[in-house]
């Protein structure tokens, strides 16, 4: 028993006490610093509260299936609080899809996905992808966000998206990410998130143009129709 005593290591108290402080502290200022408010202060039911018709548009028939939100389907509903998707038609006969996905707390590891992602995750090709800027009437400046075109096996889709973080507007997963972080720390708040998605089938290419131009009137329509409190969860900044 003697020399197991021996064998112990030496404690030393003095560096033990300080350690001990610090990491009371470290657990302190981390409780302190931890998100305590939501962005979101209600709840999303996009169901009832987006509108089947407005302005020049009402619901139409799914005759094209669309890309789900996620890479995989399994997972939609462990990602999103809310998900919605229809068809809108115009007097024209103009179609627009429309899909929208809501997390009510975004944290690090999860996000909204990105179309980037889930169209080739499920068998589209990207041809074109640009930066675009939505000049929203109900918003103070435009929002950055992308228009898009890809391609399947069957047929080709123009798609335009933004994706809302809290009361941003991001392109990628990385700012996605540093938003989330920065909110949470300096702002002790859980930021929500939303892709705002609409995508018509492209049957030729002189039509790219004009059907992003559709998308923005869909979208201008869109956010014109619904509540203020509805509007914050499309879009960021809403005034």
């Amino acid at each position: 028993m003697r020399d197991l005593i021996h064998k112990l290591p030496n404690v030393q108290m003095r560096p033990a006490i300080v350690l001990l402080v610090l990491s009371i502290c470290v657990l302190i200022i981390a409780i302190g610093m931890k998100p305590v408010t939501n962005y979101a202060n209600s709840a999303s039911d996009l169901e009832n509260n987006i509108p089947k018709e407005f302005a020049d548009w009402k619901l139409a028939p799914q005759l094209i299936p669309q890309v789900s939100l996620v890479s995989d389907n399994n997972l939609q509903n462990q990602i999103y609080d809310d998900v919605l998707m229809r068809t809108y038609i115009n007097k024209s006969g103009a179609k627009v899809m429309l899909a929208l996905a809501y997390v009510k707390e975004q944290r690090q590891d999860v996000k909204v996905h990105q179309p980037d992602i889930c169209y080739p995750a499920q068998g589209y090709q990207l041809l074109q992808s640009q930066l675009s800027t939505f000049d929203i009437a109900t918003n103070q400046s435009p929002i950055v966000g992308k228009n898009q075109i890809y391609i399947s096996s069957s047929h080709r889709e123009a798609v335009s998206y933004w994706i809302r973080v809290g009361d941003g507007a991001f392109l990628s997963g990385l700012q996605m990410r540093l938003k989330i972080i920065k909110d949470g720390l300096f702002k002790q708040r859980f930021d929500d998130g939303m892709l705002v998605r609409v995508s018509s089938e492209l049957q030729s290419d002189a039509d790219t143009e004009k059907l992003f131009n559709l998308h923005e009137q869909f979208l201008n329509d869109l956010t014109s129709s619904v509540t203020a409190k509805n509007l914050k969860l499309l879009v960021p900044a809403a005034i």
